[in-house]
């Protein structure tokens, strides 16, 4: 008995030290990133971005992030299209990493992102398009409601209740709609519907209320101007942390009915008697500080507006999360139910009983449970908030300067300036990656 709890207490420190050191490499990359590091965060990640290694695809979409950043528009688009074809195409169970899972714990299963990170694959798909050549933008931002809706509908037939605000559209989907549909100069009619339908579910974001109006009355611009869009990925954004949560009420019973389930279709037709779980270990959003609340633009030295959030990435990753707690409760219920029956008819088989089999039971089944991780493993290099400025500028050459501002509206950093070319009648997009004070200019081409 003594050779075989070493092996499983051996077993487990080495499951603890990969998982760790991992999590610690991701986390210096994206601290990285934030502090203005792109060669630093770049390498660790390439590094870690292989696609059968544990932190290997949430490694490969921060990457794309770096990509995007660093001004390779394309790259980051074609790295986030891969990944969202490999996703899509996973299947739903995977046997073996299932077991596996349940042996230690959720780390052990394949990467999966999460509802939102599906989302806003697609939805960083079109911008980056718009950083290239934008003729696939409006291609990705339907890719993004639609998705959206489908994990609505998921949510609805599970009978997770508020499921329609829970996964209600996002804004930045129909708001690129309308911004493509306007810049056709003839599409005014889809243009205005889209706007109104960002006033409905992001009615906070002011400007759509203008855009309205503007795309009712059919004039995209005035005579002899442009239409400069300043898309901001602001802050630092969403990521997983582990904590100790409850097991509710909710949480036992679809861990019980699960149970149950399947050992009927084992050919048991006793009823699974739940051990008694205080709590278990999951997965909660964190936003990470960050100082910046928007981006401060000036053309030509001349201040010409402020970004405006137009979607809260930490608030949608927020509220799915918590909308699906009970299940991923329920997943750690049944992973330390599962072990802790092991565990016993391990003792009995081994002819433990008495206070000699009470002690193994506790001891071994401790020294499983402790070395187990909430799967934290997510896009951690999302912005906190995705903002937008529009401003009309004559055509021309001009002169952009932005400055990450600060909760008091004063300028931080050192900012940066870029230069843009205005053309009558036409948009012209730029990107910003702003997770702090440093700044991440990103020209369309």
């Amino acid at each position: 008995m003594n050779r075989a709890l070493s092996i499983v207490a051996i077993l487990m420190l080495l499951l603890l030290g990969g998982c760790s050191a991992g999590l610690r490499k991701i986390d210096t990359a994206r601290d990285a990133f934030a502090r203005g590091d792109l060669v630093e965060s770049h390498d660790t990640l390439a590094k870690l971005a292989k696609p059968r290694r544990r932190f290997g695809d949430a490694a490969a979409l921060d990457l794309a992030m770096i990509e995007l950043a660093s001004g390779d528009a394309a790259a980051a688009e074609a790295r986030l299209r891969k990944l969202r074809d490999r996703f899509d195409a996973m299947p739903k169970l995977a046997p073996l990493q299932e077991t596996a899972s349940i042996i230690t714990d959720d780390t052990a299963r394949p990467f999966r992102p999460a509802g939102y990170e599906q989302v806003m694959i697609r939805a960083m798909l079109a911008v980056c398009s718009l950083a290239t050549d934008g003729q696939d933008a409006e291609s990705y931002a339907m890719q993004a409601a639609m998705r959206q809706s489908e994990l609505a509908a998921e949510a609805n037939e599970r009978g997770l209740e508020s499921a329609s605000e829970t996964y209600q559209p996002i804004a930045l989907a129909p708001y690129l709609r309308g911004v493509l549909r306007e810049a056709t100069h003839h599409d005014y009619d889809d243009a205005a519907r889209a706007y109104q339908l960002v006033t409905s579910v992001e009615p906070n974001f002011a400007p759509a209320h203008a855009d309205v109006v503007r795309a009712t009355g059919g004039a995209h611009s005035t005579a002899g101007n442009g239409v400069l869009y300043v898309i901001a990925c602001v802050g630092r954004g969403p990521v997983l942390e582990q904590v100790d949560a409850p097991t509710t009420t909710a949480a036992m019973q679809i861990a019980s009915t699960v149970m149950n389930v399947q050992n009927n279709r084992g050919g048991d037709s006793k009823p699974f008697v739940l051990p008694n779980i205080a709590s278990v270990k999951v997965p909660k959003v964190k936003i990470p500080p960050s100082n910046v609340v928007a981006i401060g633009a000036r053309a030509n030295g001349v201040a010409i507006g402020v970004t405006q959030t137009l979607t809260d990435v930490g608030e949608l990753a927020r509220r799915q999360v918590e909308a699906e707690m009970p299940w991923t409760i329920a997943r750690a219920v049944m992973r330390r139910a599962t072990k802790e029956t092991t565990v016993a008819v391990t003792g009995n088989q081994l002819g433990l009983d008495g206070a000699a089999g009470s002690l193994f039971q506790f001891a071994v089944a401790s020294a499983w449970g402790s070395v187990e991780h909430a799967d934290t493993r997510c896009w951690g290099l999302l912005p906190r908030e995705i903002q937008v400025l529009r401003v009309e500028l004559p055509a021309g050459e001009h002169e952009i300067s932005l400055h990450s501002l600060g909760i008091n509206g004063n300028p931080m950093g050192v900012g940066i300036r870029t230069p843009v070319t205005m053309v009558d009648g036409q948009n012209e997009y730029l990107i910003v990656i702003a997770p702090d004070q440093t700044i991440y200019p990103v020209n369309a081409k």
